[in-house]
């Protein structure tokens, strides 16, 4: 036979479709709205974290530490009472307090700006007697009785009280 038969026609070869333009842009809008949607939600989601202010921590602080306001614990007491005093004021009015003194604390004081100097000028003698009677509790062993330990934390709770800082934008 011969090579060059005749061969059977093929049937039709269909051409691919044209793409649905319409289709693929709906898809790729409906993408992008669904990020959109996942983003907002997830940072929606974050929960902001509010940081006490100095004031609700030395609070805080103060009242726990009452238990400790027992002849046993009193110069303990003192020391703890002093400390939270002095993170106060310095989370609050941004003063170095931590390596001083209390007469440099005070002299200190005099030379901050009028406005903070003024706040904590008022009450100056209370903090000074609270300082004193922990400076002696920490330094000479003088162990305070339970009136001075109530006084001190009465100087302390008073102070922070007043100067606390106004969240409309007050002090």
């Amino acid at each position: 036979m011969n090579e060059e038969a005749l061969r059977d026609i093929l049937p039709p070869m269909l051409l691919p479709e044209e793409p649905n333009y319409m289709l693929m842009a709906g898809a790729a809008l409906l993408f992008c709205v669904l990020c959109a949607f996942l983003f907002w939600f997830l940072r929606k989601r974050k929960k902001k974290i509010v940081l006490p202010g100095a004031d609700e921590t030395a609070l805080a602080e103060l009242l726990q530490l009452r238990s400790m306001m027992v002849q046993e614990h009193a110069s303990r007491y003192a020391r703890k009472v002093s400390d939270i005093l002095r993170a106060y004021i310095e989370n609050r009015f941004h003063m170095p307090t931590g390596r001083q003194t209390t007469l440099e604390f005070f002299a200190e004081l005099q030379a901050q700006p009028a406005r903070t100097a003024m706040q904590l000028d008022e009450h100056s003698e209370s903090l000074k007697k609270c300082l004193d009677q922990c400076d002696l509790a920490k330094f000479a062993r003088l162990i305070p009785d339970q009136h001075s330990m109530e006084q001190m934390e009465a100087a302390v709770q008073q102070f922070v009280e007043a100067t606390r800082k106004n969240d409309r934008g007050g002090k």
